[in-house]
């Protein structure tokens, strides 16, 4: 499946969820409020939104991370360099240059991970203190939400 169409199905999918999220919870409060004029608007009460990009860049330790990565990447770049001048063939020259891309991937993996966790933990610790039951990336949601990145911003800031 090509990148375009698990990129649409994710959208999608994220917009059926979050207006089920939004139906029912403005069929919640239609049951429960008494009158309709004390009934807040559903749309945006229970619903927040994130920039990840804008999470991820404002970790604090995201600058080390990268500069660990980079120097991760000059050294296996110079050891596929050194791996595929030790072979004549061209078959077993990708190979080696493929394996030390793999290499780099699973490195970046291991230095990403934690502050991917870190900015998932303070979304969900901002979403539970401002009530919210769903959080969804900005950029799938056209009209409402409450967007508490500069929250989660802040939240990540108090941890380092």
């Amino acid at each position: 499946m090509s990148t375009k169409k698990v990129l649409l199905l994710i959208i999608t999918v994220s917009l059926i969820v979050a207006s089920f999220a939004v139906s029912a919870s403005a069929a919640a409060k239609k049951s429960t409020a008494s009158t309709a004029s004390t009934a807040a608007p559903a749309s945006a009460e229970f619903v927040g939104v994130v920039d990840r990009g804008e999470i991820l860049n404002n970790h604090p330790g995201l600058a080390k991370a990268r500069q660990q990565l980079a120097n991760i990447a000059r050294q296996k770049e110079n050891e596929a360099k050194a791996a595929a001048d030790k072979e004549t063939d061209t078959a077993k020259k990708a190979q080696a240059v493929q394996a030390k891309r793999m290499e780099l991937a699973q490195e970046e993996q291991r230095l990403m991970a934690p502050i991917y966790r870190d900015c998932e933990q303070a979304v969900r610790e901002v979403a539970v203190k401002r009530k919210l039951t769903l959080v969804l990336d900005k950029f799938v949601v056209l009209i409402g939400g409450v967007d508490i990145t500069a929250d989660v911003i802040q939240q990540l800031s108090r941890k380092k």
